[in-house]
């Protein structure tokens, strides 16, 4: 059993913890483990059979902030993960992948393109202008499996009331730290391209509680064919939204929200919708 200390610290866990940031906490960390042992094992995604072999239990609490005491069961994985270059276990790789995502994101939120290679050797470099870093291990497979998880912790931070959330491996090493001081890291710096554009699409998704939707764009639009999430930002109604996805096609008076996220080839964030026409 390999052990963990999972700690959130902050105001939040004062006299008592809030029960929404432990639930939260917790459910992030299953979501670390889980993207890890979806990396490592090649599988798109959990089923019951699985957690014969992954198992994560809680073996105590302590006082102060809201500390527990984890054991990991991988039974019967670690001869059968021979890919794992370069890191002895698993807690090792988990780590590289969380620098291998910190780096990623530093250089983004620095305006830098970001080049990624991956080596014969099982290692991976991260290139941008004069920086060169290399990673151990099958960091892009595990990094791109647990950025959900980090995010969900990133939501959690909150100023004093939750300034630092961390996972610990054996003899104290950090695994994963997030800081309330650099919130928002994990996620792609964006910008808006304030020019108006018009866009010919087939919306079929509406949610009208978040005036949020699903737009398919065709071939030969302002930008590349595709699906992509927008936002409604005017004053249209949201019965024309749900109306248009009774139409084959509609019109959309917009801006483009665009992003810069190393993990992903997908520039354009969503689509800010200020009217719409059948």
């Amino acid at each position: 059993m390999d052990p963990y200390k999972f700690e959130m610290k902050g105001r939040a866990f004062d006299g008592g913890d809030r029960l929404d940031k432990v639930a939260g906490g917790l459910m992030a960390l299953q979501h670390v483990f889980d993207g890890q042992f979806r990396a490592l094992t090649q599988k798109k995604r959990l089923y019951e059979d699985d957690r014969r072999y992954l198992q994560v239990r809680i073996t105590g609490y302590e006082d102060g902030s809201f500390i527990a005491y984890l054991g990991a069961i991988y039974a019967g994985l670690q001869t059968a993960l021979p890919f794992v270059h370069g890191t002895p276990n698993f807690w090792e790789a988990t780590k590289n992948s969380f620098d291998f995502l910190k780096t990623l994101f530093e250089l983004a939120h620095q305006g830098k393109e970001v080049q990624i290679t991956q080596n014969g050797d099982g290692n991976t470099a991260v290139i941008a202008g004069d920086t060169h870093q290399v990673f151990n291990g099958p960091v892009y497979q595990i990094g791109t499996q647990i950025i959900g998880a980090i995010r969900e912790f990133d939501d959690l931070l909150e100023g004093e009331e939750v300034k630092r959330i961390e996972l610990q491996g054996p003899d104290n090493h950090t695994v994963i730290q997030l800081t309330s001081e650099n919130k928002g890291l994990f996620f792609p710096p964006t910008r808006v391209d304030e020019t108006p554009v018009r866009l010919t699409c087939d919306i079929y998704d509406f949610n009208k509680y978040d005036k949020i939707g699903k737009a398919r764009v065709p071939n030969e639009q302002l930008i590349p064919a595709g699906d992509y999430k927008f936002r409604n930002i005017g004053d249209q109604a949201v019965e024309d939204f749900i109306l248009s996805m009774t139409e084959p096609q509609v019109t959309l008076s917009c801006l483009i929200k665009y992003q810069h996220d190393p993990l992903s080839d997908n520039r354009i964030a969503e689509i800010l919708v200020m009217a719409i026409a059948a």
